[in-house]
């Protein structure tokens, strides 16, 4: 099966509550190369499966299917003036296949339907890569900001204005 053909059997679909348990396995699975290696850790390998629960009723998630396996996640919040985007993740084995696009353009449009002006998320410094992939679809850097007892930016904020 080549790529084109898996690109293809990618299905996004509305999480719900009963998924916290595999979403959160998804996101810790695709964060654990950041393990050891991002400062200040990653508070991913601190959340439990009752925390995906609340932020999925307090907002919202979707969950990229390749056949049976979940291959990706995101969730998301709003808010009166902007969409959150937050947790986006895609198993290593799956990366490469324009998923996390299709899970962030999920998010725009539960945005576009809330009427909500923006999408804004969090981005660590140190993971460029990410803030290339938001900055070519269209995202912006709003503001860089310190985690507590950090003297320099450790994440950025950027958002993207939605027509």
């Amino acid at each position: 099966m080549n790529d084109t053909h898996l690109a293809q059997t990618i299905r996004i679909e509305a999480a719900t509550v009963d998924l916290a348990d595999p979403i959160l396995a998804v996101i810790v699975a695709a964060f654990e190369q950041y393990r050891d290696h991002l400062d200040p850790p990653s508070g991913v390998f601190r959340e439990s499966s009752d925390q995906i629960r609340h932020k999925l009723e307090a907002g919202g998630g979707f969950v990229a299917r390749a056949h049976d396996t979940m291959a990706g996640a995101v969730l998301y919040q709003p808010y009166p003036d902007y969409m959150y985007l937050g947790r986006l993740a895609v198993l290593p084995a799956y990366r490469g296949r324009q998923i996390a696009r299709q899970l962030i353009a999920a998010v725009e449009q539960a945005a576009r339907d809330r009427q909500l002006p923006c999408v804004q998320l969090g981005v660590r410094v140190q993971l460029t890569g990410n803030q290339r992939l938001f900055k070519s679809l269209g995202y912006v850097v709003t503001g860089a900001h310190a985690h507590e007892g950090y003297a320099e930016p450790t994440y950025l904020t950027m958002e993207k204005r939605l027509q």
